[in-house]
């Protein structure tokens, strides 16, 4: 499983969701319920090699960071 974020190409809301990659065209909006949805990269780094993602680099990028995706 990872922790992907996602914007509907809708009405433009940004989310995250935590997905099996097999499972990631059955994504739907969580405002508008669209299906019309595409992966982004928001620059957010897994400190530890954790995996679960939601911290950001402090430098403002992920260059110096071990854990990046």
């Amino acid at each position: 499983m990872a922790l992907i974020d996602f914007k509907c190409d809708k009405c433009g809301e940004k989310f995250e969701e935590i997905v099996k990659l097999s499972n990631r065209e059955n994504i739907i909006c969580p405002k508008c319920g669209s299906k019309s949805i595409r992966q982004i990269f928001e620059g957010k780094c897994s400190m530890g090699g954790s995996g679960k993602g939601g911290g950001s680099c402090s430098s403002g990028s992920c260059g110096g960071c071990s854990g990046c995706h």
